[in-house]
């Protein structure tokens, strides 16, 4: 199932920076912490209450402790790693944001069936703007090295090369105790510099946009994945292209 309704308005202020000229970078402070929120079910159709989990994998708790006392500012790896997800005309008035978990079944299913038809019919010819941001479910395994792994690929340019590839192989990744070598295989694959993509998932270089890209799907209120923002509208579920063309003509035609 899905639903649509207005977003809230905390989110229109998120959508205001994703039209900025900087995209989707636009947040001033961002937290490492030795915590990844957990307030997604994995691609639950419920609504759990909001809580707050330790991520028990020790690789990803290990590098965050590392990392809390760095200066958390936005740098130039962020910010490259945030705009390589945003695809489409940069005159186009609507946007299109996917709040996703690479290890969630219903998030494969809608990249697979409905997003060739979104960016065939409203990216590829300028009408929309299309975002990916991050929201791994605790429950997941490895939902948080398969952020990486792309927010890493992101920095590089290949970004939605290497997303393709981690939704086409979920089923040989998302139960490997340590799917960090396959992960940098599909962004090595696509063309991202072998060295760089290892040395970057090894030192977690990603988590920071990662833990903002959580911070935001928070403050939107997402707790179903997918999750998407079309204009001033919230659709809940992998909606179908028919369900959801009527949403972006409504955001295209300023409702």
């Amino acid at each position: 199932m899905w639903r649509g309704r207005h977003l809230d308005s905390g989110w229109s202020v998120a959508i205001e920076a994703l039209s900025a000229p900087h995209a989707i970078h636009m947040i001033r402070r961002l937290s490492i912490a030795l915590t990844l929120f957990g307030a997604v079910a994995a691609c639950s159709r419920d609504k759990p209450a909001s809580r707050t989990e330790t991520w028990v994998n020790p690789y990803v708790q290990a590098k965050l402790g590392e990392r809390t006392r760095e200066d958390t500012r936005p740098d130039s790896f962020t910010t490259s790693a945030d705009l390589g997800r945003v695809m489409g005309d940069s005159a186009a008035k609507v946007w299109i944001v996917m709040v996703s978990d690479f290890q969630c079944a219903d998030c494969k299913r809608w990249y697979d069936e409905v997003y060739p038809l979104v960016k065939q019919e409203y990216v590829a010819t300028g009408r929309v703007r299309f975002a990916y941001i991050n929201m791994p479910s605790s429950a997941h395994l490895n939902a948080t090295p398969s952020a990486l792994a792309a927010a890493c690929a992101s920095a590089a340019g290949k970004f939605w090369e290497t997303a393709g590839r981690i939704f086409d192989t979920q089923i040989l990744w998302k139960d490997l105790p340590d799917a960090r070598p396959f992960l940098d295989s599909l962004a090595i694959a696509a063309g991202v510099n072998a060295p760089a993509q290892r040395l970057c998932t090894e030192r977690a270089r990603s988590m920071k946009l990662l833990q903002a890209d959580v911070r935001r799907g928070q403050a939107a209120g997402v707790d179903s994945l997918p999750t998407f923002f079309v204009g001033t509208h919230k659709v809940v579920g992998p909606a179908p292209f028919i369900t959801l063309r009527p949403v972006i003509e409504a955001a295209l035609s300023g409702k």
